[in-house]
């Protein structure tokens, strides 16, 4: 009878910890449906659509596997974010080989209470959610992480070498930097781990360790050979052009924004059973092994974007990858309250995240402009604009004047030649370069106003240019976004 009673607690909560692990996954599932594409989802998509060995912004992995999705299943919002639920999957598959290493008593209800933790923590939902790099990045740095660890394990109780994890994890390291580059920290981290623990530093004396690092960095050769043919075009952006070509500055607010943004996202609930994770000494075999790589990993991330921050202003989400190997390890750290408050928040995140982009800003329904996601409102309407602007001026081209806006429109028009007509660098500067576009005319979808520097860019690159149409995207009767389509003839690009 007491043995009974004593699990009932037990069930109670395996039964309601599942329920929230859905929710999370409702609220992603109606924001992959309802919500039009954001700027950068549209453009990463299009990378998918003209095939090359690298990009302007990023390296090429995401891109060449939304090449595959469209192959396979077409153009849709769904199939955009398909990708975000086969990393999610990769994520959910980690932890459950964890579960058995750390709780074998009871690894069920380690693996809801790791998902429920993952799924709350805003940083994980929202790039997790939205169709941009980091849920690839996320899922193969965890991958990396889970091999790094296994290695470290079997290589500290004394077990001939074991490569096969050594290599999986340097190629898992390899392709998470193919998706964007601070999965670069992964190997880092490694690294610093090796040289912190004295059973490990032997390995510098063994060729594998260092193999395998010129293996994850030989994954890295289309990013090269990209460069390399056109200039390097990625060092000069993330160097100079993204920073307005200014020289750095120490600024206390820079790394003040970086370090509360980090606290706040990954979730304050979590900060005290992080500091009780580092505290505490873990238990022999995988747990230490796993608090190795994985602090090592928080800690060179966090400090070299840190250390970036005291002269450019880091973003939060590129330290992404410092929190996916320390999360799983938490579970045992967060009590009951800590851990309902952290979900009742990533609920209040989540649920605010997806009305704000899949059905309303709440910003103009309480009379603040909300530019940054009213942008992403409508845009089967605007499609609609263009086509009737289009049978009235039979235009060469459709072109927009930001890469995003011209991203949007080319999707929600099914097009992968939509032109970017404006001064900013991108990826379109590529793919437009060769292109004959000289004497044609153009639709042009703004949403800039008369007198601005873009519409006298425009001005100056056409033979003539008239506004055709004018209309609002609106929900619930409230105007969200203003667009102008303009036609002109005769470009000079």
């Amino acid at each position: 009878m007491t043995s009974t009673a004593a699990t009932l607690p037990q069930r109670r909560h395996l039964a309601v910890l599942p329920v929230v692990v859905l929710l999370f996954l409702g609220l992603r599932l109606y924001f992959d449906f309802k919500a039009d594409l954001v700027g950068d989802e549209a453009y990463y998509w299009m990378w998918g659509q003209h095939l090359d060995w690298s990009y302007f912004d990023h390296p090429p992995l995401h891109a060449w596997l939304l090449h595959l999705v469209a192959q396979l299943v077409g153009w849709s919002r769904f199939s955009v974010r398909l990708l975000t639920w086969a990393s999610l999957l990769l994520v959910l598959w980690i932890f459950h080989l964890w579960s058995k290493r750390l709780a074998p008593a009871d690894s069920a209800t380690w693996f809801w209470r790791a998902a429920a933790l993952y799924l709350a923590s805003p940083l994980f939902f929202l790039f997790g959610s939205i169709a941009y790099n980091d849920h690839l990045l996320v899922a193969l740095s965890l991958l990396a992480v889970h091999c790094f660890v296994t290695f470290v394990e079997q290589v500290e109780s004394g077990r001939p070498l074991p490569l096969r994890w050594l290599y999986g994890a340097a190629v898992a390291t390899g392709l998470a930097t193919l998706t964007k580059y601070n999965g670069a920290f992964i190997g880092l981290g490694f690294a610093v781990a090796v040289l912190a623990s004295p059973k490990l530093r032997p390995l510098l004396k063994s060729p594998h360790l260092w193999l395998a690092g010129l293996v994850a960095i030989a994954i890295q050769a289309p990013v090269i050979w990209w460069n390399a043919r056109n200039g390097f075009p990625t060092v000069h952006y993330h160097l100079v052009d993204r920073w307005g070509g200014a020289a750095g500055h120490f600024s206390w607010a820079h790394p003040l924004n970086f370090i509360l943004l980090c606290a706040l996202l990954f979730s304050p609930f979590l900060l005290w059973p992080l500091l009780r994770m580092l505290r505490t000494k873990p238990a022999a075999g995988f747990e230490a092994s796993a608090k190795l790589v994985a602090v090592s990993i928080l800690a060179t991330s966090t400090l070299c974007l840190l250390a970036l921050s005291t002269e450019l202003d880091a973003y939060f989400y590129w330290n992404i990858v410092a929190f996916i190997g320390i999360l799983p390890l938490l579970v045992r750290f967060v009590d009951p309250v800590l851990r309902w408050l952290h979900i009742l928040f990533g609920l209040l995140i989540a649920a605010l995240f997806v009305c704000d982009l899949a059905v309303v800003p709440p910003g103009p329904l309480l009379g603040h402009e909300d530019h940054g996601s009213s942008i992403n409102f409508g845009w089967d309407e605007i499609a609609t604009h263009m086509r009737q602007a289009a049978d009235a001026h039979a235009p060469d081209l459709f072109a927009g004047t930001r890469y995003s806006t011209t991203s949007q429109l080319g999707f929600a028009l099914h097009i992968t030649d939509a032109a970017k007509l404006s001064p900013e660098h991108s990826e379109y500067d590529f793919w437009q370069a060769h292109l004959p576009l000289t004497g044609k005319s153009a639709l042009v979808l703004t949403d800039e106003p008369d007198g601005s520097a873009q519409i006298e860019w425009l001005k100056g690159h056409f033979t003539t240019l008239q506004q055709v149409d004018a209309f609002s995207i609106t929900r619930y009767g409230v105007p969200l976004y203003s667009w102008r389509i303009f036609y002109g003839e005769g470009l000079t690009p």
